[in-house]
């Protein structure tokens, strides 16, 4: 009996370890995968699209490019790290170092509430959720059975970067073993451009509740004040705003005043230091009334500021009244700035979000500073129409901008800049935004926005407007306060932020073409003048953003239009040439029957094919037909052909009822 007991436990003992066995052998460690740069990536899994095999990107020299692959862990993982090999080229001959990628894990925050104003579709799922956004600078880390871990890659194209596909691999390591990705990496023969053609602000303060500095202006502040300069000139943004605040204002015993711009201008230099700022950003001068309503925002009022002046010698600080101190502090901080060679660079506010209920004291207030700094470029974010000859940059909210637009772009006809604005929780709920609860493709739509609409440039409130914890409480902009996260010594960067540079370095994209185009009607005369060089970028561009509150989310439909802008500007130097624009647009709705004018410009003795019909082309290589629309017919072919080669291209429109 005894035997046959121990027999039976030998028997069971190898049946519980071959049940453990087979479900180790079912049971995958963890799965490795790449996913597009544009999607969020949660913990639980949601809504995370079908895995992709490799990692497949490219970009162009000086170009920092982004892409995202994930951890599916299957079983408890620890000791997780990732390591990235070099790029080798296809022909062998050269080889960029893995130095040049970047990797991060991508840390959650948690929201209890969504953004409220939002639609539905707007927001990446109903809270509460921990929603990934910041760059962890953790490089060893723990993942939980069943989680999924986002890494983020960030890569630098070398400005010498040769053209050509690059290979390489992504390495995950574990306790539980190790998986690679290949990584190809396609480098065009074009370069992004080193000055700036889209300017944006994001405004920063120097906060001590997350930077161990000491006192304000101390060393250690400056340092900090480095730290974010940085990082926002390795982000492309090039305004910097400084406060009045900084400038030391001082009364002697005749009640003259001096003021001492030392602080201010050390400010300054931080940023111009940096070598890729173009304009420096300051004021507010006025701010609202009193407000019957409970919120000042809600003022007919505009008022002056007080500002602080120290009495000399006693050093009694007063404040003296904004009508008292601007007409002797404005021309002196005129005359500073032009002796600094900074006066064409500034932008000057007068007070911030004017509306239409104060717009009459505003526009007072913006007259009494021009009145004493006439050179002073100003700039406001307003939500109303009315600043003709008040205002040289007018930045509206996003909302606002598509409501009133032809008024905004008749003020851009007249001379005017116009920028736009956003605030997450403050504008319609349709419009894309930089929230932490929204598609993460939205912030980089936000500056095709730019170029689809001639709006040349944006302004936000919040680089690093913190509440709280942020790691663990977003607040009530739900992050939109914030594109970077504090550490001690300076700050850490978001996805979102990330995605921000990526859209700006778009919006490069468009002006390389459009200068491309520029430089060819240029050089063939007056006669040229009829081509648009930015029509045809706004055409790509309307491919991803039709209107404000209608654009794609797909992140194959931004790559795919983007690579053809690239395939556009290198097919633009290869014979026959074949530069063409319609009138109207591509994409344009247009009823039966309707005419649309095609022009172009092929190199003198091109064979001209457009829908079948063979054009002549005059001995500057000029082209024009009409042609017309028709359900049938909703797209032109033109064909381009000669002794070198020959081309084809379409252009497409809505034929509507």
């Amino acid at each position: 009996m005894k035997k046959t007991m121990l027999v039976l436990q030998f028997l069971l003992v190898i049946l519980i370890f071959s049940s453990v066995s087979n479900i180790s052998a079912r049971t995958k460690a963890f799965d490795f995968f790449a996913v597009s740069d544009l999607v969020n990536i949660f913990q639980d899994g949601y809504n995370c699209p079908p895995p992709e095999r490799a990692i497949d990107i490219y970009g162009i020299r000086g170009e920092y490019v982004s892409a995202q692959c994930v951890v599916k862990a299957g079983m408890n993982l620890d000791q997780v790290t990732v390591s990235a090999e070099p790029l080798k080229h296809e022909n062998k001959s050269d080889v960029l170092p893995s130095t040049i990628v970047n990797w991060n894990f991508v840390g959650c925050v948690p929201i209890k509430e969504n953004t409220p104003n939002r639609i539905s579709s707007n927001l990446l799922r109903p809270a509460p959720a921990m929603f990934p956004d910041y760059l962890s600078e953790e490089k060893e880390k723990s993942i939980s059975a069943g989680k999924y871990q986002a890494i983020w890659l960030t890569i630098k194209i070398p400005a010498d970067a040769k053209a050509g596909i690059y290979s390489g691999a992504i390495k995950v390591s574990s306790d539980m073993g190790n998986a690679t990705l290949p990584l190809y990496l396609t480098v065009y023969p074009l370069t992004m451009p080193g000055k700036r053609h889209f300017p944006f602000t994001l405004w920063y303060t120097v906060n001590p509740d997350y930077h161990d500095f000491g006192e304000i202006y101390s060393e250690k502040y400056f340092d900090i004040l480095r730290a974010y300069a940085q990082n926002m000139a390795e982000h492309r943004q090039n305004v910097f705003r400084v406060t009045l605040r900084t400038v030391k204002s001082t009364m002697d015993e005749n009640g003259n005043l001096s003021f001492d711009f030392s602080i201010f201008d050390r400010h300054c230099d931080v940023f111009w230091d940096t070598g890729v700022m173009d304009y420096l950003e300051t004021g507010f001068v006025a701010t609202f009334g009193e407000s019957q309503e409970g919120s000042k925002w809600y003022s007919t009022e505009i008022v002056l500021l007080d500002f602080n002046v120290i009495k000399s010698p006693s050093g009694e600080e007063i404040k003296l009244p904004g009508k008292e101190f601007l007409p002797r502090f404005l021309p002196a901080f005129e005359n500073h700035l032009q002796e600094k060679g900074w006066l064409k660079k500034t932008l000057f506010h007068i007070a911030d979000e004017s509306s239409a209920h104060n717009v009459l004291p505003w526009r007072e207030a913006s007259d009494f500073v021009h009145s004493y700094a006439p050179s002073l470029r100003r700039i406001d974010a307003i939500e109303m129409t009315h600043a003709y000859d008040r205002l040289e940059v007018w930045v509206p909210k996003l909302n606002f901008l598509d409501t009133f637009f032809d008024i905004y772009k008749e003020a851009q006809i007249r001379g005017n800049e116009i920028w736009y604005y956003t605030v997450g929780i403050y504008q319609g709920g349709a419009y894309p935004n930089r929230i932490v609860d929204g598609p993460l493709i939205d912030t980089r739509i936000m500056h095709w926005l730019n170029y689809r609409f001639g709006i040349t440039g944006y302004l936000h409130w919040g680089y690093n407007r913190w509440t709280g914890d942020p790691y663990k409480e977003p607040g009530l902009h739900r992050g939109d306060g914030w594109q970077v996260y504090p550490k001690n010594d300076g700050v850490i960067n978001s996805i979102r932020w990330e995605q921000l540079r990526n859209g700006v370095q778009d919006y490069e994209y468009f002006w390389l073409f459009e200068e491309k185009i520029r430089g060819l009607v240029s050089k063939e005369g007056e006669a040229f003048k009829v081509f648009d060089p930015c029509q045809r970028g706004v055409e790509l561009t309307t491919q991803v953003i039709p209107s404000m509150t209608d654009y794609s989310r797909d992140p194959q439909t931004l790559y795919r239009v983007k690579r053809q802008v690239i395939d556009e500007i290198m097919d633009l130097d290869i014979s026959p040439l074949l530069l063409v624009q319609t009138n109207p647009p591509e994409w344009t709705s247009v009823h039966d029957r309707d005419p649309i004018e095609i022009f172009g410009l092929t190199e003198p003795g091109t064979q001209i094919i457009v829908n079948g019909k063979q054009l002549p082309v005059s001995s500057q290589g000029f082209f024009c037909e009409i042609f017309y629309a028709g359900y049938a017919a909703n797209t032109i072919v033109i064909i381009a052909e000669n002794e070198q080669g020959r081309k084809q291209i379409t252009r497409t429109f809505r034929v509507v009822n």
